[in-house]
């Protein structure tokens, strides 16, 4: 009678054990590598055992003084970014670890390029899906600051005390005189500019509006 022949799991345990791993210098580097690009699809940011705490919070700080993130969303997209533009910095050296080895593993590198390609492709959607929520709240927030500009000198000109947390606005005073005074400005520039090219264009030119200095707000009674 012949012995019932062993399972799959009872062949995979006895493998196991006759496997001693990679055992050349040369064979430990290209492991140590195939491991590091399992950090490149992790959905967490773990640091490897190569990377310095310090400089990655240095990276991180540098990166959101950069990207200004405001409000949860802005938030937690920025951090997605920080992460993804640190693991494409782990490339270049994953890709020195395999081309190392001897022999190369072709196999690796196209692993490795396809991981780059994939992060590279994430980044630029994130960066973009970024870019779009700045640009709403900074419409949402200039729309809102001229609405309480323009309360603001309706309730100056009527010597009118004028409180913008009444009207929802979450902008003090000072902030709203600043944004008005800046308006003033920048238009007075324009018109400045446009007067000037005039004038060189045609000598004979005799501007129609005349600049005026910024209106100064003084707090209503």
């Amino acid at each position: 009678m012949s012995s019932p022949e062993p399972s799959r799991a009872e062949i995979n345990r006895a493998n196991a054990q006759n496997s001693t791993g990679p055992r050349t210098p040369e064979g430990k580097a290209a492991s140590r590598a195939n491991s590091l690009t399992h950090g490149l699809t992790s959905r967490k940011l773990v640091l490897l055992p190569s990377e310095n705490p310090a400089e990655f919070e240095q990276f991180r700080t540098a990166m959101f003084r950069n990207l200004a993130p405001a409000g949860p969303e802005e938030t937690a997209l920025a951090e997605t970014i920080v992460a993804q533009h640190w693991r494409l910095q782990r490339v270049p050296v994953l890709e020195a670890a395999i081309l190392t080895a001897a022999p190369s593993d072709a196999a690796a590198l196209a692993r490795l390029s396809l991981h780059e390609q994939r992060l590279t492709r994430l980044l630029n959607q994130n960066r973009a899906t970024f870019a779009a929520l700045q640009e709403a709240r900074r419409a949402a927030e200039h729309e809102q600051m001229a609405q309480a500009a323009s309360l603001r000198k309706l309730h100056a000109d009527h010597n009118r005390p004028f409180n913008p947390a009444e009207f929802g606005f979450v902008f003090s005073i000072e902030e709203i005189d600043r944004y008005r005074n800046r308006c003033t400005e920048i238009g007075a520039a324009q018109i400045y500019a446009k007067n000037a090219a005039q004038a060189f264009l045609h000598p004979e030119f005799r501007p129609k509006e005349v600049i005026v200095p910024a209106a100064s707000f003084k707090s209503a009674a």
